[in-house]
C-alpha cells in the first residue's frame, strides 16, 4: 500500500489541530481515500481477470470446435477401418476356432489300429465275402437247382451280403463299446466273443483238416483204381492186331472193370456222403460270414478314421491356415491408415483434455464479474464517505472561522464567494447555456438553488 502522502496527512493533522476541529472527519475522509485507492486497484484487477478470462474462453471455444472439426472429419475413415479390421479379427478368430476344433476332433477320433491293418483287414473281408460267394454259387446254388447263371450269382451274392449284414451287429455290440466304452463288462463281452469265435475257426480249421485228408485218401484210391482199369484194359486189348486172329473173350475181365468202377463210385459217394463234409461246408460258411463281418467292422470303422483325418480334418486345417495367412496380411495393410488415424484422434483428444474447463472458466468469469459488482458498490460507498468526510471537515473549518470572523469579515467573505460562484456559473452558462425558470421562488431562493447546484456540478 502507498505511503507517500504521510508528510500531507502530517501537516493536515497539525493544520486541524491547530484550528481544534474534530479529527474525526479527516480520519474518516483518509480511511475512505485509502480504501477507495485498494477498491480502484483491486477493481483494475478483476476487470483485467475478467478480460483474460473472455478472451481465454474465447479461445478455448475456436479451439475446442477447430479440434472437433478435425474429430468429425477423421472419425468416419477411424470407424470404417475399425470397423473392417474388427471383421478380419473375428474371422481370424474364427479360424482359429475351427482349427482347435478340428485338431480336438483329430485327437476324439482315434483307432487302436494302423492304416496298414486297415487296408489288410478290408481285403480279408473282401475276400472271406468272395470265398463265401464262390461256396454259395458253386454248391448252395447248384444243390438249390438254380440253373440261370443270372439268378445263381444273385443268389450268391446275397448269401454273401449276409457278412455285410452281420457287419453293424458286430461293430455296434463287440468291438465299439470295447474300444470307445471300455469296461468288464464290455471287456467281458468281448473276451466271450474273441473266445467264442477261436473255438469256431479252430474247430472249422480241424474239420476242414479232416476232411481234406479225407478227401486227399480217397483221390489216392481213385488213383489207384484208375491205374488197375487202365491195366485191365491193356491187358485185354493185344498189341498186335490181325485181321485173322480170334476175338478173345473178356467178359471176366469186364466184370473186374465193371466191379472197380463200382468201387470208384462208392468212394465218390463215401465222400460226398461224409458228415465230415457237411460239417466243412456248413462250418466254413459260417467262418467265412463271421470273419467277414469281423474283418470289415474293423476295416471300415478305421479307414473312415483315417479318411477323415486326411481328406476332410487336414485339408480344411490347411485351408483354414491359408485363409489366416491372407487376412493377416490385410489386416497388415488395413491398421497401418487405422494406427495413423487412431494417434490423430489419441492427439486431438489430448489437445482436449489439455484445453481449459469451459465449465470451470465460465464460473470463475461469474465468481469475478460478482466480485466486481460487490467491489463497484463498495468504491460507491467509498466515495460517498470520503465526500460526506471533507464536507464535515469543511464544515467544521467554515463554523470555525465564522466564530473568529468580525461581521465586517464576514460580510466580506460572502461577497467574494458569491463573485467566485457567479463566475463560475457565467464559464459554465457559457459552455452550457441553460435557462432557469423561477418556479414561483424568490430572489434570495433562486441564489441559494444557483449556488447548490454549482456545487453540485463541482
Amino acid at each position: 500500500m502507498k505511503l507517500e502522502n504521510n508528510n500531507g496527512d502530517f501537516e493536515k493533522g497539525i493544520e486541524n489541530g491547530l484550528d481544534d476541529i474534530e479529527k474525526s472527519n479527516y480520519e474518516g475522509f483518509v480511511s475512505s481515500e485509502v480504501n477507495l485507492d485498494w477498491l480502484l486497484e483491486n477493481k483494475s484487477r478483476l476487470e483485467n481477470e475478467i478480460k483474460t478470462h473472455e478472451d481465454l474462453i474465447l479461445q478455448t471455444k475456436t479451439e475446442k470446435i477447430d479440434i472437433l472439426n478435425q474429430k468429425q472429419t477423421a472419425n468416419p475413415e477411424f470407424s470404417e477401418q475399425s470397423h473392417l479390421a474388427q471383421h478380419l479379427e473375428d474371422e481370424i478368430e474364427q479360424h482359429k476356432n475351427r482349427i482347435t476344433d478340428l485338431h480336438a476332433k483329430k485327437d476324439q477320433e482315434k483307432t487302436p489300429y494302423p492304416f496298414l491293418a486297415g487296408l489288410i483287414y478290408l481285403v480279408a473281408g473282401i475276400t472271406f465275402i468272395l470265398g463265401d460267394l464262390i461256396i454259395s454259387h458253386e454248391i448252395v446254388a447248384y444243390a438249390l437247382n438254380i440253373r440261370n447263371t443270372t439268378e445263381a450269382w444273385a443268389f450268391a451274392c446275397g448269401l454273401a451280403g449276409v457278412s455285410i449284414l452281420m457287419k453293424p451287429a458286430y461293430e455296434r455290440l463287440v468291438e465299439q463299446p470295447y474300444l470307445t466304452n471300455f469296461s468288464p463288462a464290455t471287456k467281458k463281452m468281448h473276451n466271450i466273443f474273441q473266445t467264442a469265435l477261436v473255438v469256431i475257426s479252430i474247430s472249422t480249421l480241424a474239420i476242414l483238416g479232416w476232411f481234406r485228408y479225407e478227401a486227399y485218401k480217397t483221390d489216392r484210391l481213385k488213383e489207384a483204381l484208375n491205374r488197375e482199369i487202365k491195366s485191365m484194359q491193356l491187358e485185354a486189348t493185344p498189341l498186335i492186331a490181325t485181321a485173322n486172329a480170334p476175338i478173345p473173350d473178356n467178359s471176366a475181365l469186364n466184370a473186374k472193370i465193371e466191379l472197380k468202377l463200382k468201387e470208384y463210385d462208392q468212394l465218390n459217394q463215401k465222400l460226398v456222403n461224409s458228415p465230415w463234409a457237411l460239417l466243412s461246408f456248413v462250418l466254413s460258411g459260417v467262418l467265412f460270414a463271421i470273419a467277414g463281418a469281423i474283418s470289415l467292422g474293423i476295416a471300415f470303422p478305421s479307414l473312415q478314421i483315417y479318411w477323415k483325418r486326411w481328406f476332410q480334418y487336414n485339408p480344411a486345417i490347411s485351408r483354414s491356415k491359408r485363409i489366416i495367412r491372407r487376412r493377416i496380411k490385410k489386416l497388415t495393410e488395413v491398421r497401418k491408415p487405422l494406427f495413423k488415424v487412431q494417434s490423430q484422434l489419441e492427439f486431438m483428444n489430448q489437445k482436449l483434455e489439455l484445453l481449459p474447463d469451459l465449465k470451470e472458466l465460465e464460473t470463475k468469469k461469474s465468481v469475478l464479474s460478482t466480485d466486481l459488482t460487490e467491489v463497484n458498490e463498495k468504491i460507491k460507498f467509498a466515495i460517498e464517505s470520503a465526500r460526506v468526510s471533507n464536507y464535515n471537515e469543511g464544515y467544521d473549518t467554515g463554523n470555525l472561522n465564522r466564530q473568529n470572523l468580525s461581521a465586517e469579515e464576514l460580510e466580506e467573505y460572502r461577497k467574494n464567494m458569491l463573485e467566485r460562484l457567479k463566475y463560475r456559473r457565467d464559464e459554465i452558462t457559457e459552455k452550457n447555456p441553460r435557462t432557469y425558470r423561477s418556479n414561483g421562488l424568490r430572489p434570495h431562493q433562486a441564489l441559494r438553488k444557483a449556488i447548490s447546484d454549482s456545487f453540485n456540478e463541482n
